[in-house]
């Protein structure tokens, strides 16, 4: 054998010696942090793929494939989207309705085809959709480029249909259905412009590329779905998106429909490698409980995920995540309890005067609703533009508006059991329901039929079903709800203790709020000791009281809690300290029944904002 043979077989030996060596050492390096790189090929819904060049410089790489997100939604797409690359998928593919993520294409093929700066006039047909979010007036005149604002912020069916039939109502849906097709939304299909139909369907996937297009071409249009609120000279809109305020939240659209449980096209900005942070679509379809569900995919994707480079070989800032995912479920849930709100007379005076009309400036100090798993107060009035005023010595009737903001600021849940419900009649409260469930705030003590009104509301959080039912013993008794009738439930009602203990068999805890007790006393009576003991003695775990607008005592009976009162929330009673604050009650109810608390004091300023909340201190509740 020649020297020179010799010498090429030889040196081709250590180049080969060399890559396997290189190879060996790499997977070491990858092994040893644990997390191995996310293959971008189609094999099955578990493994990720790209929808992109498969020649990235970068990759993302998970710490176990085997562990998955904990969301509840049937579908659900994770992606990035300035490269494509898909990092969580399930049931990608399958077609389900998406309720009022349809507005973010109505908005598209508006901005796309209509003159933003003409002037529309609302018409009956225009107001026609289910709902009243927008507030718009028959024969009213508005710009076009304002209605993007309700229908984004308050997911206003009004707003869509207003938009449609300026173009003419079939025209513009065709031309919705056109632009899917030009983004290769293959299987997604329109046939209204508001999302209330069923029948308006796209798949995860579809989602996420109409989220690419969003990103790169309509970043204005993710604006507005930040903003707290908008107005004009005639109106004001809110944002009522859970979303608004979580960390690396960049906007989206959430919606509901009885055929599609909860939906939500979300965009967020997350730290997922050693610098710089990563442009990530989340989608979910058919969700029990969106927001759980994001969040649970969020704490996924930053302890679990990380993107990097193949410069990153030996891992060093991945492994510093080693050991910190952790998928198990919490065993716990956080409740808040506020008092008495009601945002008529000189609450409505001081947001005009001081807000520009804009209630969701009165909630800026109040975070803490949003970081509870369950947030709740008792609503002292309808919300309503419709009734008539019955004249009692106060009579309240809140903008409708008003209802979005709360949504917005957090409140999940709500009692109507109360004496001023009934101020304007049964059209104001049914109005009020319905705004309500437009908003997707839960309520209770009432409804549109006596069973309705008897029946609790399950919230399941966690594993765990908590109950909530709502009882009125300060009246008014003309408002009971019966089989023909919309109206509230009272304390007084003969089946009081079937009512309660068939809930508590429903639920792993059940929560009975009272308006109830004397107003201005700082004690409970005899007869709120009554209510409340009977209560526990029939299965409920957690009394809470409103009624007398100042914070009374709190009692632990059997193996139950009671507070009283806990004055107000919000309110205009100015007269006095004690009706300027109230108690916001913060309880980590655990799965064993155990709980923490915290009896927290809110206190308002002059223009009946809630300026801070003063912490109480924790206390485990010994039964």
């Amino acid at each position: 054998m020649s020297f020179q043979l010799k010498s090429k077989l030889k040196y081709f030996f250590w180049i080969l010696l060399s890559i396997l060596t290189g190879i060996l050492l790499a997977s070491i390096a990858t092994k040893t942090a644990s997390y191995e790189k996310i293959e971008q090929k189609n094999t099955n819904q578990e493994q990720i793929e790209s929808v992109k060049d498969e020649t990235l410089k970068t990759f993302y790489f998970i710490k176990d494939t085997n562990k998955k997100p904990n969301a509840g939604a049937e579908s659900y797409y994770v992606g990035d989207l300035d490269t494509g690359e898909v990092i969580l998928e399930k049931n990608k593919d399958k077609k389900f309705s998406i309720a009022s993520i349809t507005k973010l294409m109505t908005a598209i093929v508006s901005l796309d085809n209509q003159n933003q700066e003409e002037i529309t006039q609302i018409t009956k047909s225009a107001l026609a959709p289910y709902g009243k979010n927008g507030g718009f007036r028959l024969n009213e005149k508005i710009k076009i480029g304002d209605l993007i604002y309700p229908l984004l912020l308050e997911s206003s069916n009004d707003a869509a249909q207003i938009l449609a039939l300026n173009s003419g109502i079939n025209t513009f849906i065709k031309k919705m259905n056109e632009k899917a097709k030009i983004l290769e939304m293959l299987s997604t299909s329109f046939i209204d412009p508001s999302g209330l139909s069923e029948n308006n369907q796209s798949t995860a996937f579809d989602l996420f590329k109409f989220s690419q297009y969003l990103k790169s071409n309509e970043p204005a249009l993710l604006q507005v779905t930040l903003e707290k609120s908008f107005g004009n000279k005639k109106h004001v809109w809110f944002n009522n998106s859970q979303f608004l305020g979580l960390e690396g939240y960049q906007g989206g659209k959430r919606g509901y429909i009885d055929g599609s449980k909860q939906t939500a096209v979300s965009f967020f900005t997350l730290p997922l490698g050693k610098e710089g942070l990563r442009n990530i679509g989340i989608i979910v379809l058919r969700s029990p409980d969106r927001y759980k569900d994001i969040k649970n995919i969020l704490n996924y994707l930053r302890k679990n995920v990380y993107h990097g480079g193949k410069s990153d070989a030996d891992m060093a800032w991945v492994k510093t995540k080693e050991n910190i995912f952790n998928e198990e479920e919490q065993n716990f849930v956080t409740l808040l309890f506020g008092g008495d709100v009601m945002l008529d007379r000189g609450v409505k005076n001081s947001v005009n005067k001081n807000f520009n009309g804009d209630y969701s400036v009165l909630f800026k100090n109040l975070d803490i609703l949003k970081n509870a798993d369950i947030a709740f107060i008792n609503l002292e009035g309808p919300a309503s533009d419709q009734g008539k005023d019955r004249r009692n010595l106060y009579s309240f009737r809140m903008d409708p508006s008003i209802i979005p903001a709360l949504r917005g600021a957090g409140i999940s849940i709500l009692s109507l059991a109360n004496n001023h419900i009934g101020d304007w009649g049964r059209n104001a409260f049914s109005d009020t329901i319905t705004g309500l469930k437009e908003n997707e705030i839960l309520y209770i003590g009432g409804g549109m039929n006596d069973k309705e009104a008897e029946q609790p509301v399950v919230i399941e959080k966690y594993g765990m079903k908590i109950g909530y039912l709502a009882f009125s013993d300060t009246g008014p008794n003309w408002m009971k709800a019966d089989e023909n009738n919309p109206g509230i439930l009272l304390a007084n009602n003969p089946r009081f203790e079937k009512i309660i203990t068939s809930a508590a068999k429903q639920v792993n805890f059940l929560i009975v709020s009272f308006h109830f007790g004397d107003e201005y006393k700082t004690k409970h009576n005899q007869r709120q000791e009554y209510l409340a003991h009977l209560a526990i003695d029939n299965g409920a775990k957690i009394i809470i009281g409103t009624h007398s607008h100042l914070i009374q005592d709190t009692e632990i009976y059997k193996n139950g809690f009671i507070a009283y009162s806990l004055g107000n929330f919000i309110f205009d009673q100015y007269f006095s300290e004690n009706t300027m604050q109230g108690m916001l009650l913060e309880i980590k109810l655990n799965r064993d029944g155990t709980m923490l608390i915290n009896k927290n004091t809110v206190k308002l300023n002059k223009a009946f904002q809630p300026e801070k909340v003063i912490k109480g201190k924790e206390e485990k509740i010994k039964f």
